[in-house]
């Protein structure tokens, strides 16, 4: 699947906290589900796999670029445009950026406590967890699945 065009399929679930402190399951019901999808490119140069894409968020007038690498154990999601900002996914590290909203930017941490990339016969799959925190309080938990499928078209 190099050189090509294709879809990119992501599942995005927000996990709550419990009162007790403790992670809910990601089957829970109190979890937060976000599906969303787009067409993009998706290639391969050395050992190192890109996906680029645009995004519509939420809030604000025009999309923006995105790329996705990922190389050995790492993922990295750059935002290119009028507010640039990078995260970087490496299980068991800590990386910090500021995440640009229509109200301002924030700066977060990102914590990844899993991070899978596996390559199908139709395609790529990713699948990582990772938690967000804001002064060093957890803001979220999350678990993101990417489903990167080929079309017929090459490019």
């Amino acid at each position: 699947m190099d050189n090509q065009k294709v879809r990119i399929f992501f599942q995005i679930i927000n996990r709550p906290q419990s009162d007790s402190g403790e992670a809910a399951s990601w089957e829970d019901s109190q979890c937060y589900r976000t599906e969303s999808e787009a067409v993009g490119e998706y290639y391969v140069k050395g050992d190192a796999h890109y996906c680029l894409y645009e995004e519509q968020p939420e809030g604000w007038d025009e999309p923006y670029k995105v790329m996705l690498k990922w190389k050995g154990a790492a993922l990295e999601r750059q935002i290119r445009g009028k507010t640039p900002s990078r995260m970087v996914f490496e299980t068991g590290k800590c990386y910090s950026d500021f995440f640009h909203t229509p109200y301002g930017a924030l700066l977060l941490e990102t914590e990844t406590h899993r991070l899978e990339f596996r390559e199908e016969q139709d395609g790529v799959f990713l699948m990582l967890e990772y938690g967000i925190k804001q002064d060093g309080q957890i803001v979220s938990e999350n678990r993101m699945e990417i489903r990167i499928l080929g079309t017929e078209k090459r490019i």
